[in-house]
């Protein structure tokens, strides 16, 4: 699963836990459940051998998790849990139950329970890259960056990790909260390697620099951020400062008001509705 929680430039990113996706998301888990016997007993009868037998409580276990991720991704994160304790009750060494648990209960802010959801994840599988990206952005948004780095390092690290690029953006966040600006800058280069023009490395880069006064630059990559993601609120308002600062005031306006109508209630839509005002 991709990502689906924005805190920040950082991401919470959902690990591929799903053992459906599409349409079978609106079947219950006993009803998908039946699909998967069925279908497993149409392979074997074509392929002429007996494959292992299934764990029907393990596969009823991700069916619940891909429907508690599906909640989440929808903004129910209550509904989420109820979802994730059934596939827990099912298999409780499942740890993509736990590890989507700790992002419905990050969303929530319960982080003493987001906290042991996690550890119950990594303590079932130490070595997974995305559970360790999730707990390092969890501890990223919670202030701890010391804890952050150390997590978001181990899921860099990982040759098997197939989305690195969101930890090295997060990691790139931790270091920024540590003030180590140079660390930031290598961590987003090291995201824009690995996928060019990946938006929010290239968001934090162009917050980054107009700070140091580069707002060129800060602009160029708010432009190659708008072209992916035209409705970004917080790419709109920075683009809008940049453009008041050089004194293109009807760009500005048209940038913040653009803002207002992606994301009205976000911190970017109200800042920006200040700026119309004050700059009508």
């Amino acid at each position: 699963m991709k990502k689906f929680l924005s805190l920040g430039v950082g991401v919470l990113l959902l690990s591929g836990c799903g053992l459906f996706g599409g349409r079978e998301a609106a079947l219950t888990p006993d009803q998908q459940m039946a699909r998967y016997i069925a279908h497993a007993h149409k392979v074997d009868a074509a392929s002429n051998f007996a494959p292992p037998p299934a764990n029907p409580k393990k596969a009823k276990a991700g069916i619940y998790t891909s429907l508690g991720a599906a909640y989440l991704q929808e903004g129910h994160p209550r509904q989420a849990i109820r979802e994730l304790q059934r596939a827990i009750a099912d298999d409780s060494g499942y740890a993509d139950a736990y590890n989507v648990m700790g992002l419905a209960y990050a969303q929530l802010q319960q982080d003493a329970a987001a906290r042991g959801a996690f550890h119950r994840a990594l303590s079932i599988d130490r070595k997974n890259p995305e559970y360790r990206n999730n707990y390092g952005a969890f501890l990223l948004h919670s202030g701890d960056y010391a804890g952050a780095v150390v997590e978001l390092k181990k899921a860099t690290e990982d040759p098997l990790y197939s989305t690195p690029q969101f930890a090295w953006t997060n990691l790139a966040q931790a270091y920024a909260g540590l003030k180590e600006m140079s660390s930031a800058r290598n961590a987003l280069n090291r995201a824009l390697y690995l996928v060019a023009n990946y938006p929010p490395a290239l968001q934090m880069l162009a917050e980054m620099d107009f700070r140091e006064g580069k707002a060129d630059a800060a602009f160029a990559h708010l432009q190659v951020v708008l072209a992916q993601e035209p409705d970004n609120a917080r790419a709109l308002l920075l683009a809008g400062r940049i453009a008041a600062q050089q004194g293109r005031t009807a760009q500005a306006r048209s940038f913040w008001q653009r803002c207002v109508n992606a994301s009205p209630y976000s911190v970017a839509g109200k800042q920006a509705q200040r700026l119309l005002l004050q700059n009508g």
